[in-house]
């Protein structure tokens, strides 16, 4: 297949939509034309590092163009790891909270911004030692719009554990699966 004019409009559409954010074990893919998007973020075991003292992590994942930004739906199919020692940081059958959010986490409770884009999910952390725990699925909220016409939007994958007894030092988790956002950018009318 000749390489030509599809795929340099797909760069230059990805270029136009938006900058995925160099991270180790995650692959950032957006594809589109005009002012409308998907960006299939896929996860290969992207480590975010959970501290006792707060229950809750953040990931930065992608910044929006300038704009106000559409969310029109999407989904994600999400599986946790726990890559250190599990009797002695994040414990055996943890409950983990996660959302995806346009602001990154500030409390164990993950809400408003912290999870605009993919509401609060609950998933038990039942993977034994460092094994993946069970698929966590969910869909994206009910189509809104962000005002990312002053400041860019985010997209943060945000974490959280709801109780001290679930983690009891500082501990890695790893995340595999994918998220796919459909999204338009309505321009920046400043």
């Amino acid at each position: 297949m000749p390489r030509g004019l599809p795929r340099t409009l797909n760069r230059a559409a990805a270029r136009s939509a938006g900058v995925a954010v160099p991270k180790a074990g995650l692959a950032i893919k957006t594809e589109g034309a005009g002012n409308r998007f998907k960006t299939t973020l896929t996860f290969n075991a992207m480590q975010i590092v959970v501290t006792d003292a707060l229950a809750y992590a953040s990931q930065k994942l992608f910044d929006f163009a300038d704009g106000k930004i559409r969310i029109n739906g999407g989904t994600a199919k999400l599986q946790f790891a726990v890559l250190t020692t599990r009797a002695s940081t994040i414990n055996d059958s943890a409950s983990l909270t996660w959302g995806l959010g346009s602001a990154a986490a500030s409390s164990a409770t993950l809400a408003t911004t912290m999870q605009n884009f993919i509401a609060t999910t609950t998933r038990t952390l039942d993977g034994a030692t460092t094994a993946l725990s069970t698929a966590s699925t969910a869909d994206v909220v009910t189509p809104a719009t962000l005002d990312g016409t002053s400041t860019a939007i985010d997209l943060f994958l945000n974490v959280a554990f709801a109780t001290g007894t679930d983690i009891d030092a500082d501990g890695t988790l790893a995340v595999t699966g994918f998220i796919t956002l459909l999204w338009e950018n309505w321009g920046d009318n400043v």
